[in-house]
């Protein structure tokens, strides 16, 4: 009895011990984007512009996602986004649109009157693409404009864009990429729209 009593005692501290170690923690490393765009202003048009936030695909959160051969979908150890793909692409389009000056006003649909306009999409790819021999930033976003009052979609495209990493096969190139990528696709949307409208 005593045998046994010490046995579990032994390894009751060895257990405690263990759980009670120092460990190594790798710290989270946070990237951002930082799109830089050039949109030019446009003749104005007497319509609001109301958007919605972005849908985004199931796989892009804060984690930096990744494509390999096999169709396989896996995560950048310890590296993330510092705001998620939907919150940096929805951003960037709003401020393209205002920028623009083609709409009498631009604003989140559920913090403006009823626009004439509604903006949606759906980030549908935002990962790096490994099965290239040169990897890239991908990025492929769906975009529908209606007019609210007739519920017509006056444009709609999928817009793609594929950025190689310049700077090597690091998270910092990756973040570089995927800036300009944001910028090609806003850039080519918010230009469609004009041209649309």
């Amino acid at each position: 009895m005593k045998r046994s009593t010490a046995c579990l005692c032994a390894g009751l501290i060895l257990t405690l011990a263990g759980c009670l170690a120092p460990r190594t923690v790798i710290p989270t490393r946070y990237y951002t984007l930082n799109p830089q765009m050039t949109v030019a202003a446009a003749d104005p048009l007497k319509k609001s512009l109301g958007y919605r936030p972005l849908d985004v695909a199931q796989p892009y959160d804060r984690r930096m996602a990744y494509i390999s051969e096999n169709h396989m979908l896996g995560y950048r150890d310890g590296e993330e986004w510092s705001v998620k793909p939907g919150e940096a692409v929805t951003q960037a389009l709003a401020d393209a649109l205002a920028a623009s000056r083609h709409f009498q006003d631009v604003g989140n649909a559920a913090e403006m009157g009823p626009p004439d306009l509604m903006l949606t999409g759906k980030v549908r790819k935002f990962h790096e693409n490994r099965t290239h021999s040169s990897w890239t930033a991908e990025l492929e976003i769906r975009l529908e404009l209606r007019d609210v009052s007739g519920n017509s979609c006056l444009w709609a495209d999928t817009l793609h864009a594929e950025v190689p990493l310049e700077r090597g096969k690091t998270a910092n190139a990756l973040a570089a990429a995927m800036s300009q990528a944001i910028s090609q696709v806003i850039q080519q949307a918010v230009a469609a729209m004009v041209k649309a409208i």
